[in-house]
């Protein structure tokens, strides 16, 4: 009999990444999975083979006989499946059909999107099906299986979702004048009108987060909402016209900023509000060949 169920590809990961690691800690960040989520795995594939894989000593983890040998085995199987798909590729691997992805306004107005349509001239049987929308939508997306993967600029923890960062973009609060950011205090930000956009409240958020206290947050909501639109450069173009304020990733408004069309809000501290954004994945999917491809592509970007 093939004992298949006894090898779980997720519960494996797991466990190769804390072999690696000896720390569950560490291996949750390469696996891209919880602690939590690291240990249940681990013992599952306990459980399975009827084997512990791994002992305490001195408040460190040690791999037992059975987890050396487990660790041999999976060290070995990577290395066949490297080859395995090295002799696909070789062979001329058709990559055609349809990816789709979703992400906000903002991420499109990064240099990736135009650098993956440079890149897709060597791959142009792969077409893209792009939404735009919040983070959140792009959550639910992914969820319903509407599409192969997504960016979002917040994390929802969901057992079936992985996380991995791939950028980190800085977020500013912008006028028309340089009278308009001259913030002084929070009664001073309550006192100013905003521009609302789909995905501002978590840019305002991570803004305000990082230059008051958690207990001075306050609701975008509850701030004076003298304008809403349901699009970023919408969005732009009302602060640009001095309708009211507004909370933008700074690659979406630095050329207004240098030209000194808009002005942003400048402390004396040199304190930056930066949030990473994400790619998501299903964690319980593989993704077929032509996703892998574009998710290369972008990976490739960052380095």
């Amino acid at each position: 009999m093939r004992h298949f169920q006894k090898l779980d590809p997720i519960a494996l990961k797991a466990f190769y990444y804390a072999s690696e690691a000896l720390s569950f800690t560490k291996a949750a960040d390469r696996a891209a999975l919880t602690q939590s989520g690291i240990s249940q795995h681990i013992a599952k594939l306990e459980a399975d083979l009827g084997v512990n894989l791994f002992y305490r000593a001195n408040r460190k983890v040690q791999l037992t006989d059975a987890g050396i040998k487990l660790k041999v085995f999976a060290e070995r199987y990577l290395d066949q499946l490297d080859e395995l798909v090295d002799d696909l590729n070789s062979e001329g691997l058709d990559l055609k059909g349809l990816v789709r992805y979703a992400m906000p306004d903002s991420c499109l107005m990064t240099p990736h999107f135009s650098m993956l349509l440079e890149k897709r001239k060597s791959f142009s049987n792969i077409n893209l099906r792009l939404t735009l929308c919040d983070s959140v939508r792009v959550i639910e997306l992914l969820l319903k299986g509407e599409i192969d993967f997504g960016f979002v600029t917040t994390k929802i923890e969901h057992k079936n979702i992985i996380y991995q960062e791939f950028v980190r973009e800085e977020y500013v609060l912008v006028g028309s004048s340089e009278k308009s950011v001259k913030i002084e205090n929070l009664r001073h930000l309550k006192e100013q009108n905003f521009i609302k956009y789909p995905g501002m409240d978590v840019l305002f958020n991570s803004w305000q987060n990082i230059f008051y206290t958690k207990a001075q947050n306050i609701a975008l909501n509850n701030l004076s909402i003298c304008g809403e639109i349901n699009s970023l450069s919408g969005a732009v173009t009302m602060v640009l016209h001095g309708v009211g304020l507004g909370v933008f990733p700074k690659h979406c408004v630095e050329s207004y900023l240098r030209k000194k069309e808009l002005f942003s809000f400048n402390p004396e501290s040199s304190k930056r509000a930066d949030n990473p954004i994400y790619i998501i994945q299903r964690a319980e999917k593989y993704p077929p060949a032509r996703v892998l491809k574009v998710l290369d592509v972008f990976w490739g970007m960052r380095k």
